[in-house]
């Protein structure tokens, strides 16, 4: 797996940053990458749920049509997310 490897699931595909690499366990840490506009749609829908950190999540599968068990934002994910967007008024990377 590289970095900016595409990494097919069930009808979508996400890309991943290569975190650090185990070559003796063939295996690595990887890193969600998500862009601007899912990162935007996490933090406004967490200020328009109430705060609530699940409703934000069932929306997001609901908008980006992810099945049930697949991988969303985490909790950790989001709130950096919105205490980034509150110190800059942007939601992208520092």
């Amino acid at each position: 797996m590289k970095d900016g490897e595409a990494v097919e699931g069930w009808g979508w595909a996400r890309k991943v940053q290569v975190v650090e690499r185990f070559p003796l366990q063939n295996s690595a840490i990887v890193k969600m990458v998500w862009p601007n506009e899912q990162r935007a749609f996490a933090v406004e829908t967490y200020f328009s749920q109430s705060h609530s950190i699940v409703a934000m999540k069932r929306a997001f599968h609901t908008r980006y049509q992810i099945p049930p068990r697949d991988r969303v934002p985490d909790r950790k994910s989001i709130l950096l997310w919105v205490e980034n967007f509150r110190e800059t008024g942007s939601v992208s990377e520092k």
